[in-house]
């Protein structure tokens, strides 16, 4: 017996068409198949191939999505900062150096909060800075008698240069609104080292009074500490 796919009539065996409605039992759908069913079928695939290639889209385009934002931030990234003010106490000078002031009845300068006020001998004014390196001095040689600030500048360079100092730099200065001369030397000191001496040689009354303002440090740190020596000089003042 075999039962149309199409009407469900029962028809003998060897029936070739259906006897209810005429279809042919001997095509594809007397295999269990109706024509409802492989239209279905069919729908069915068509369905799934859609909704394959819309998730395939869908899973590409989230990739380049992430590939794009991961590039932007790659390229939009800037470092941080702290951009926060440095805070100064009152007598600050410079963002990342503290300055405190030194005062007796003849002269006044700033110098860096880390040095300490040092022993003097007679023949200087005063001394800040560390029991080696780096110090500052000031000294008054209006005793030795010059006569004019270019006297000063030759003898200064005369005894260093027979000392065995080799002038790095000079100049002309002014200190405290008065005509001055700055010399960078090099050479060795007293103790075996080799330092650096910055001298700023001061004429505050010709033929009369003569000061030199001296910073030194070792050659290896000068550089780092010169900017000192300038602010120290830059703040000098005769008070008297």
């Amino acid at each position: 017996m075999v039962r149309c796919q199409n009407c469900g009539h029962i028809n003998e065996s060897d029936a070739t068409f259906c006897e209810t409605c005429g279809t042919n039992l001997k095509t594809t759908f007397s295999k269990g198949y109706s024509r409802d069913s492989v239209k279905k079928e069919k729908g069915m695939s068509q369905s799934t191939k859609i909704l394959i290639i819309v998730c395939v889209i869908l899973v590409a385009g989230l990739g380049i999505t992430a590939g794009a934002l991961i590039q932007m931030n790659k390229v939009g990234t800037i470092p941080v900062t702290n951009s926060s003010p440095v805070s100064q106490s009152s007598n600050s000078t410079s963002s990342n150096v503290q300055y405190k002031s030194f005062s007796n009845s003849v002269i006044s300068f700033q110098f860096p909060s880390s040095w300490d006020v040092l022993p003097n001998t007679a023949n200087i004014m005063a001394i800040v800075g560390f029991p080696h390196y780096p110090s500052f001095s000031v000294y008054d040689e209006s005793k030795y008698g010059y006569t004019s600030l270019s006297d000063y500048v030759s003898s200064s360079k005369s005894q260093m240069t027979s000392n065995g100092y080799t002038i790095l730099s000079e100049q002309n200065k002014i200190v405290d609104g008065l005509p001055a001369y700055e010399i960078v030397y090099q050479g060795e000191s007293d103790d075996g080292k080799m330092i650096t001496q910055q001298m700023e040689l001061v004429e505050k009354s010709p033929g009369s009074q003569y000061f030199a303002l001296v910073g030194i440090d070792t050659v290896d740190h000068y550089d780092q500490v010169s900017s000192a020596f300038n602010q120290i000089i830059k703040s000098f003042k005769f008070i008297s």
